[in-house]
């Protein structure tokens, strides 16, 4: 019965933040929505950090494989990418070039179409070569609170996309292998 519960737990969370986002989340149910999210994150994060090699440090966010546009002003001039994952401590981008370790770059992020990029500074704190390209880390060091908000939001939708998916199909391994029945 218990992973009855956690599904519908899930599923509950899933539509509250879908209609937090929309506006339209019940103000009674903020405070309960509020501590869903600081409930998933801290889930999610832990499993995240069991994944960690001992050598590399707790994880400090809850991270995602997304790619979102940023754009960065490095020494040879603007250079537009994809992130590789996104938390909102920082962001990884694979670059032709990456500025060296320690170094602080301005960074825009564009979360969408119409709405004004999340800019900001970032430190590089890693640099790992992909095949010809570099894949840089960084953590934000200069960040508003309504974009970091906007990035917990991202990240969100990212967390629910996959719970929904997971739900839906099965374990992560099994959605390739077994394909979801065709609609009636």
């Amino acid at each position: 019965m218990a992973p009855t519960r956690l599904t519908y737990w899930l599923s509950q969370f899933c539509a509250w933040h879908d209609k937090f986002k929309s506006g339209g989340l019940d103000v009674d149910l903020l405070p309960a929505y509020i501590q869903a999210r600081l409930d998933l994150n801290a889930v999610v994060l832990m499993a995240q950090c069991l994944d960690i090699r001992a050598n590399n440090g707790a994880r400090q966010a809850v991270r995602v494989a997304r790619a979102v546009p940023v754009e960065f002003d490095l020494a040879g001039g603007k250079v537009s990418a994809l992130t590789h994952d996104i938390s909102v401590s920082g962001i990884s981008a694979l670059l032709g070039e990456a500025p060296a370790v320690g170094t602080v770059v301005v960074f825009r992020l564009k979360l969408g179409r119409d709405i004004q990029p999340v800019a900001g500074r970032c430190r590089v704190v890693a640099n790992i070569l992909c095949k010809g390209s570099v894949r840089m880390a960084a953590t934000f060091e200069q960040i508003d609170k309504e974009g970091i908000s906007r990035i917990e939001t991202l990240v969100l939708d990212a967390v629910c996309s996959d719970l929904r998916t997971m739900m839906r199909y099965g374990q992560p391994d099994q959605r390739e292998a077994t394909p979801p029945p065709p609609a009636p």
